[in-house]
């Protein structure tokens, strides 16, 4: 239902925010990874991709600084016994790229680090998710949206991504590839621009080239 949020961070707990746009305050869960990312912003502007919990009369909102963590986080939710308190601490406990390494290579002791974890509930996880993290090979928190050059910016980017992947139904992987093909090929030296500028014109270009 709710894609992003973005607006003044105004608080920040260690794993909480209360992000204020248009007068509204909305408080929203992070894991320790977007903690870190978010870092010491208060006053200033964030952009959160959430994700809405609605189970019976509790409603709750939570925050990623990259889609690879929302990604990763509706993939621990699916994991029958894995609830949204585990999948923050999973993604807490550990950066997008290790728990994707660890599902991959079926590590049990090590996802049992993971608060709440047990034997049972980590081979659940590795025998339910192993396949699913193999196809994402996402990369770590902050690795894939931030390195995306900047002046056309690492936002505009990941807008392109989320119109890729959500709107003309290429996979995260690929949009990522090719959003980053088409920023580099804006900001080359042959380019009239120093930059990509807008979202519309990142996609132009993927389009053209697939």
């Amino acid at each position: 239902m709710y894609h992003h949020l973005r607006g003044r961070l105004i608080e920040l707990g260690s794993l909480s925010a209360v992000v204020e746009t248009s007068g509204v305050g909305w408080h929203v869960e992070i894991p320790l990874s977007t903690r870190s990312l978010i870092g010491d912003r208060l006053g200033e502007e964030v952009l959160l991709y959430t994700h809405l919990l609605v189970r019976e009369d509790v409603l709750k909102l939570f925050g990623f600084s990259t889609l690879e963590e929302r990604e990763l986080f509706r993939l621990l939710l699916s994991v029958s016994g894995t609830g949204p308190k585990i999948a923050l601490q999973a993604l807490s406990a550990f950066s997008v790229k290790e728990l994707i390494r660890d599902l991959g290579s079926s590590d049990v002791d090590s996802l049992k680090r993971i608060k709440g974890v047990g034997k049972k509930l980590a081979e659940r996880m590795v025998l339910e998710l192993r396949d699913k993290a193999g196809v994402l090979q996402l990369g770590e928190p902050g690795g894939g949206a931030e390195q995306l050059p900047e002046g056309g910016g690492g936002r505009v980017a990941e807008i392109a991504i989320t119109v890729l992947v959500e709107q003309l139904g290429f996979s995260l992987k690929d949009a990522r590839k090719r959003v980053e093909a088409a920023c580099q090929k804006l900001s080359g030296p042959d380019s009239p621009a120093s930059a990509p500028g807008e979202a519309e014109e990142i996609i132009r270009v993927v389009l053209e080239n697939s």
